[in-house]
């Protein structure tokens, strides 16, 4: 917490990765701006985040917006408001909204939810401890 690059993101993914490998059904929600928070489960490939796809179209599918990762943890990265339009918080918000009206949780029967929060805060600080 209070730091960006100190490895949050990368334990995140191992906690994940070993939670999927015990056999439970794990979702990881990156909330960084930068949306890198999964690319180690899914070997650096990107993926749109639910802001970006937000902002091409008013409906957006959970298939859209959900991906598969190392040994079937789901990936979802929130992306970052419109430099100048909000903060980080914002975008989790709109995120968690749409993966809540889409009933994303209960449909994908998860065992284990992670939301990889950025440690550099600059919008009130809603990850401190």
């Amino acid at each position: 917490y209070g730091n960006g690059g100190i490895g949050k993101s990368t334990t995140t993914s191992n906690i994940s990765a070993a939670l999927a490998e015990a056999g439970l059904r794990v979702l990881q929600v990156g909330c960084d701006p930068k949306s890198d928070s999964t690319n180690t489960l899914r070997g650096g490939e990107y993926v749109p985040t639910i802001l970006d796809t937000l902002r091409e179209k008013k409906n957006v599918l959970a298939s859209e917006v959900v991906h598969t990762g190392f040994r079937g943890v789901y990936c979802v990265e929130a992306g970052g408001p419109a430099p100048g339009v909000g903060c980080a918080g914002r975008g989790i918000i709109a995120s968690v909204e749409l993966l809540k009206r889409q009933r994303v949780f209960e449909e994908l029967e998860l065992d284990v939810v992670i939301y990889d929060v950025l440690g550099d805060v600059v919008c009130g600080g809603f990850a401190m401890p």
